[in-house]
């Protein structure tokens, strides 16, 4: 809807600390990576996160660029695998990654046309 996506933009938080030395601004497009994948995200740097820590949205649909293999609706899932951790549970919480500075600029969840999905009969 394209109304929540103005209320709620969708970036990705990380620490003070971690954006100044990454050299890191709010509202710079920044790669996420991980051994699963890799998504764009505005960043949002906050002293809510510890260093070395970030925090990423669940809820949004992947809109992946194929040429690239990158999403760019910043996905959480696309940055995680099955991994199992025992007792049923699977870790789809948390992933090791990397977080830096990317030089395309990102526009705004609010300019990315609505998609509808379709019945199925």
């Amino acid at each position: 809807m394209q109304w929540l996506r103005e209320t709620w933009p969708n970036p990705v938080f990380i620490s003070v600390q971690d954006a100044q030395e990454k050299g890191i601004q709010e509202g710079d497009t920044v790669l996420i990576t991980s051994s699963h994948g890799k998504c764009l995200r505005t960043a949002c740097p906050t002293q809510r996160f510890m260093p070395g820590v970030i925090g990423l949205p669940h809820g949004a649909w992947v809109d992946m660029d194929e040429e690239k293999g990158i999403d760019r609706a910043g996905s959480d899932n696309i940055l995680t695998g099955q991994i199992q951790s025992g007792q049923g549970v699977s870790g789809w919480n948390t992933c090791i990654g990397n977080i830096e500075k990317y030089q395309e600029e990102l526009a705004s969840d609010s300019e990315q046309p609505p998609r509808i999905p379709e019945a199925q009969m």
